[in-house]
């Protein structure tokens, strides 16, 4: 039987670690524009928080209904501190039920933000906001009030949303 040669090995190996790395490279790939950490960065997270963050942990694209996907972007604080972003790409058909809804919900402070902007309740612990088809939720868990440092952060992903 013949003896593989010391070249043939050598081979074997640095292809498995170059398949290796693409495959490591491939999970850490930047996020497309419009998805939830393209549009929610590290130093965001942090200012809301009122203290460093960690992650992110990003989620998704995931189907969210017939012509609908959804991406989520998680920063993490202390204790449960958290700052979360959630992006559904809307069907067209979708839009206007959502834009209902909204419209049923405080607006304390939110002109000018979107085509529709709610409070998903009076705790303003989460703020949902419709621009074209877009609908983004963000969501704080910190240490005091946290109307501004939420509208902070859903005026930073705004102007980041392609």
């Amino acid at each position: 039987m013949p003896r593989p040669s010391r070249s043939a090995g050598m081979t074997i190996i640095t292809t498995l670690i170059t398949l290796s790395s693409g495959i490591f490279l491939a999970g850490a790939r930047a996020p497309a524009p419009g998805e939830a950490c393209s549009l929610l960065t590290k130093e965001d997270a942090a200012a809301a928080l009122g203290e460093a963050a960690t992650g992110p942990k990003a989620v998704g694209p995931l189907p969210a209904g017939p012509g609908s996907t959804v991406t989520g972007c998680e920063y993490t604080g202390s204790g449960i501190h958290n700052v979360k972003l959630n992006v559904t790409r809307l069907a067209a058909s979708s839009v206007a039920m959502f834009k209902s809804i909204c419209g049923k919900k405080t607006k304390d402070g939110l002109a000018g933000m979107g085509d529709v902007a709610c409070w998903y309740n009076e705790k303003h612990e989460e703020l949902q906001v419709i621009k074209g088809s877009a609908f983004l939720s963000v969501q704080l868990r910190r240490s005091g009030n946290p109307t501004e440092p939420i509208i902070a952060v859903m005026k930073q992903a705004l102007a980041k949303l392609k």
